[in-house]
């Protein structure tokens, strides 16, 4: 995604018009360089506004409440 035409991050899910991205953060997000290059993407997200919803595996066997955590942050009001 894009923000003033600069590059700030590639998400999992987006919607841009509430600023709200969902990441599924599956095994590959375990090995150190990557929690690192994760955490900085996190970071450039959050400064440009954006409100970033994670999802594991775990997760999915609850599709309730990833819905309703999905649901929670586009609810906010900007």
């Amino acid at each position: 995604m894009r923000q003033h035409g600069r590059f700030v991050a590639r998400v999992d899910f987006a919607w841009p018009a509430q600023r709200v991205a969902v990441e599924y953060d599956g095994l590959w997000h375990r090995d150190p360089r990557q929690f690192a290059a994760d955490r900085a993407r996190l970071n450039r997200l959050t400064a440009a506004g954006w409100r970033v919803v994670f999802v594991t595996a775990a997760d999915l066997h609850r599709p309730g409440d990833v819905i309703a955590r999905v649901a929670a942050a586009l609810a906010v009001v900007r």
